[in-house]
């Protein structure tokens, strides 16, 4: 449990760890019984908590288990006395060994094929000739066509070029990668398949969490679409390619999600088979909503005219690759949420927020805005919001001062707000990610309860 110190009166805040119950697809919260008399557990000394969070990234699966273990009986910490642990985690890089063929010499490329649960998982990738598994390295993802995998390349050349990571994965139905009345059925998809491939990325490769890029042809252009707006967190640019935003949206489509993340799009003005409507109306409204968005549009070309036909595309993703990081703590986050979309696709994970923001209790049509407009202060405007939860990010506010959060103009919370080191090392563990450092948890509810 957080500690919260000198809360405003008479507004309740709640403040407790959750448990992330999949690196993406779930923000789920963990029950607390708040107790007036409950004793407060002691608190460790500096070097014990030192010890305990470099075991924690040792990497030794054991140690990991019991430093998650130890860390959960551990009261709050003021941030000012947890400087030493958060810098351990905050300059954290992982090793990466690379594998050798049996003339000892480096494997750069491959297949890979495992199994979860009866379901068949596959992916192409290929590593730069300098790739060092004991440095970050960035990552180019390639969705493929309904027409299934169909070989990495160009893709391997462009990434190569910037030192980048290649990984093509397959899709479930070698096909497509969203929901698709008949062919991945709208109303069973679900896409917990792609975090399990970022998973298995994050185990083989050394990946700079900052330097992901999304991209894809055709039925890939829509899946890039896909996961660009549910998760705009996890990219540094997204560049679909004959594709479009899933049609189902229309006009309701959580396009305010993406923020400034910039988009790369490019389509056949002739393409019968994937026509340019929904890459013309996605794009209309990413440059209404101001989000950085280059569309290319060739006239008179069809469903592959940019496939190696056009050398400026090459020259475009490898100047991505070379200028575009990720925004990985933005001052302003937009989530919205809407009924119709669960009705559409009622499998799909239930994301009600991104970055750090999340609406937890809310109407059928809802819009919850957050901004940092000063140091430590969080303006919240709402529409059909009642509950709200903010993540409190190492990058985005300095916790050694109070923090104050107003929801449409009115005081929601004012407080000093400590480590919570449980959640900050649950957090770290399901996403290891050393700017994205979940320092505790803030949950504030519209004043007046209304």
């Amino acid at each position: 449990m957080v500690r919260t110190r000198a809360p405003i009166p008479g507004i309740v805040i709640a403040v407790w760890p959750w448990m992330l119950a999949s690196a993406a697809l779930a923000w789920g919260v963990m029950p607390a019984v708040f107790a007036e008399d409950s004793p407060v557990p002691a608190k460790p000394d500096p070097a014990a908590r030192i010890k305990c969070v470099k075991a924690f990234l040792s990497g030794d699966p054991a140690k990991r288990k019991a430093a998650l273990a130890e860390a959960a009986k551990w009261p709050a910490i003021p941030a000012g006395e947890a400087i030493q642990e958060i810098d351990l985690l905050r300059k954290y890089v992982p090793k990466r060994t690379v594998g050798r063929d049996a003339k000892k010499q480096p494997v750069l490329r491959g297949v890979e094929k495992w199994n979860v649960d009866g379901k068949e998982f596959e992916y192409q990738w290929a590593a730069p000739k300098k790739y060092d598994g004991s440095r970050p390295t960035p990552m180019l993802i390639y969705l493929h066509g309904s027409n299934g995998p169909q070989g990495i390349g160009p893709w391997d050349g462009w990434a190569a070029s910037q030192g980048a990571i290649l990984v093509a994965p397959t899709s479930p139905t070698r096909s497509y990668w969203h929901p698709v009345a008949g062919a991945t059925d709208p109303q069973i998809y679900q896409e917990g398949f792609f975090f399990t491939f970022l998973e298995a990325w994050r185990e083989k490769f050394n990946v700079d969490w900052d330097r992901v890029y999304l991209s894809g042809f055709s039925a890939g252009g829509f899946g890039s679409w896909w996961f660009a707006l549910r998760y705009p967190d996890w990219w540094a640019a997204v560049m679909p390619m004959a594709g479009g935003p899933p049609a189902d949206w229309g006009q309701r489509g959580p396009y305010e999600h993406v923020g400034k993340l910039p988009f790369y799009i490019w389509h056949g003005e002739q393409d019968k088979e994937v026509p340019p409507d929904l890459d013309r109306s996605g794009v209309e409204w990413l440059r209404k909503l101001g989000t950085p968005c280059d569309y290319t549009e060739y006239p008179g070309g069809d469903h592959n005219t940019w496939f190696g036909k056009d050398p400026k595309i090459g020259i475009a993703v490898v100047q991505i690759l070379e200028v575009h990081r990720r925004i990985s703590c933005p001052k302003r986050v937009v989530w919205t949420w809407d009924d119709m979309w669960l009705k559409i696709f009622p499998k799909t994970g239930v994301l009600r927020g991104a970055w750090w923001l999340e609406m937890t209790e809310h109407g059928d049509y809802a819009r919850l805005e957050g901004e940092v407009t000063a140091p430590n202060v969080l303006e919240l405007r709402t529409k059909a919001v009642k509950a709200a939860r903010i993540l409190a990010f190492a990058d985005l506010f300095d916790l050694t001062r109070p923090v104050e959060v107003k929801w449409d103009g009115k005081p929601a919370f004012q407080g000093v707000v400590d480590v919570d080191f449980a959640l900050l090392m649950r957090e770290f563990a399901a996403r290891p990610d050393p700017h994205r450092l979940v320092l505790a948890e803030i949950r504030v509810a519209k004043p007046g309860g209304k």
